[in-house]
């Protein structure tokens, strides 16, 4: 639990699992308080403070059908180099078609964040090359990347739409 939780509170280039969380949706119960919490508010409050809290649990729902949820890191050393940026996807399907997508894009912002645009064009939607490209076009809308020594800002928004993606087409392929 200490490595997962110290990945949520990780910064950039660092914990890339956070992203993967983030895009299933996990929900995090801090000591001292009962209710559990989604990962988003707890990321969104690490943003604006600069003491981290102590994790007493992490809640991740486990998706029915594994190849709904895929991950990608993006790095120029492989297999072992930090991030340039890391993507995950849930896309759960019910009849053929998207419901509840969600995406979440690391190194493109101060904490993970998601891709709420890509994520409104995929639900409800077949996962076909026409949505993928549409998906791909929107992914750093919303989206603030940094500029530092592993990439700049702009090479970030360049390559983030090809990664998303190739993501997106291995999970069409299954």
């Amino acid at each position: 639990m200490a490595t997962i939780g110290g990945n949520i509170f990780a910064h950039h280039p660092y914990g890339d699992f956070a992203v993967a969380l983030l895009a299933l949706g996990a929900r995090v119960v801090l000591a001292g308080q009962g209710a559990a919490k989604p990962l988003e508010d707890v990321l969104r409050e690490r943003g604006r403070s600069s003491t981290s809290p102590i994790i007493a649990a992490i809640e991740v729902p486990r998706p029915r059908d594994p190849r709904a949820f895929a991950f990608a890191k993006v790095s120029r050393i492989k297999p072992k180099g930090v991030s340039v940026m890391s993507i995950a996807a849930h896309l759960p399907r019910e009849g053929g078609r998207i419901r509840g997508a969600r995406i979440a894009f690391g190194a493109m912002g101060p904490t993970p964040l998601r891709a709420t645009a890509a994520e409104r064009v995929l639900e409800g939607q077949s996962l076909d090359a026409a949505t993928i490209a549409r998906a791909a076009q929107l992914a750093c809308d919303g989206l603030d990347p940094p500029t530092d020594a592993l990439a700049s800002a702009w090479y970030r928004r360049e390559v983030a739409g090809t990664h998303l993606k190739r993501l997106l087409e291995k999970m069409e392929r299954g």
